[in-house]
């Protein structure tokens, strides 16, 4: 099996699949999300959202830390999620001058740009997951006060890593769906089984 055609491992697909969804929850969670804690005469159904958004976060950083510990043990899903040495990143500059002549790059563990920028990816949500768990342990029990005055430094950093998160989801949706409608490879990635 040559380098450019290394097929995902199912248990990174699995992972993949679940975080985003569960990325996908907490972004859409978060447009409607005004009550941190209880307000008199705050909709319940924003309380409600809350704690759920709360509960998958947390959700979210298990699976997070499942897919780091992937990385760690798969060389090939680590070479691909951070292309910078040898074939990996020699691969960024054919998938740009492929993409200025109308080429997608190839799908796979091949590093170049699609593994640099899924690994920024794969970063940004993982500051926005370390600043999530952080907030979860200063929010006082049942948000019946407000959180002491150190919630507000990993919520600010939360809140800006949110903006990148949401610029990563649309162009990663995007790019996922330009290659499935120009790649006939495209659609096995999704096996699962």
């Amino acid at each position: 099996m040559s380098l450019e055609t290394l097929e995902w491992p199912k248990t990174t697909k699995w992972l993949h699949i679940c975080l985003a969804v569960f990325m996908t929850f907490e972004l859409m969670s978060e447009l409607d999300m005004k009550a941190i804690w209880k307000r008199k005469g705050e909709l319940h159904f924003r309380h409600l959202l809350f704690h759920a958004h709360m509960w998958v976060g947390m959700a979210t950083a298990v699976i997070i830390a499942l897919f780091w510990l992937q990385i760690y043990y798969n060389e090939q899903v680590r070479t691909h999620l951070f292309p910078y040495r040898g074939t990996y990143l020699q691969n960024i500059c054919a998938d740009i001058t492929g993409m200025v002549k109308g080429y997608l790059p190839e799908s796979g563990l091949r590093g170049g740009l699609p593994g640099l920028i899924q690994g920024l990816g794969l970063l940004v949500v993982t500051g926005m997951a370390l600043t999530g768990f952080t907030m979860f342990f200063l929010i006082p029990n049942f948000g019946a006060s407000a959180p002491i005055h150190i919630y507000q430094i990993p919520k600010k950093i939360h809140d800006y890593v949110s903006e990148f998160v949401w610029v990563y989801w649309w162009a990663h949706l995007s790019a996922a769906l330009l290659h499935f409608f120009r790649s006939p490879r495209m659609p096995k990635i999704f096996k699962v089984w």
